[in-house]
């Protein structure tokens, strides 16, 4: 797989950012900022887990209720986004020029569509819907694809450090 080229110039800036140098010359900003990716990622799974099962169909119970938990999956998405760049800045060639790197980021990127989607397609009409009632097909659909998509971003993410990324 061919991996998109960035100018070296570009990696080089966002390598001698106050950020990156910073991240490279300490001992605790890194294991921290995998720590506080680690949580977020905890927020986002486990929000994203519980209402997509729900939706799905392998949890029962009241829909709306359940909704609420996307407002946790936003808030861990923004934690793994700021502490994600902060690892990109701490060595943005060594990312860079790897592909399994970009298919996460695609990953991410697919899953944010379908977040974007479910938002404004599917929630109003699952809000809608009367007590009990069955979620429509697409919805069942976009939730399986979230969590397969999830899914995969946490495995590509997982091996990154096992391929010298990270």
């Amino acid at each position: 797989m061919d991996v998109p080229t960035i100018d070296p110039a570009i990696l080089q800036a966002i390598h001698d950012t106050a950020l990156g140098e910073a991240i490279r010359n300490s001992a605790y900003l890194f294991p921290t900022l995998e720590t506080i990716h680690f949580i977020g990622l905890c927020l986002l799974i486990g929000a994203m887990v519980l209402v997509d099962l729900r939706l799905v169909g392998f949890l029962r119970g009241p829909i709306r209720p359940v909704l609420v938990f996307t407002r946790l999956a936003i808030a861990g998405f923004v934690i793994n986004l700021l502490s994600g760049i902060g690892f990109f800045t701490s060595n943005p060639a060594n990312y860079a020029g790897n592909p399994l790197f970009w298919v996460k980021m695609g990953a991410v990127m697919l899953a944010g569509l379908n977040v974007a989607w479910f938002e404004l397609a599917e929630r109003r009409e699952l809000l809608a819907l009367p007590e009990g009632a069955k979620p429509p097909g697409r919805t069942r659909v976009v939730a399986a694809m979230s969590l397969a998509l999830w899914a995969s971003v946490i495995v590509l993410g997982r091996y990154l450090p096992v391929l010298g990324v990270g």
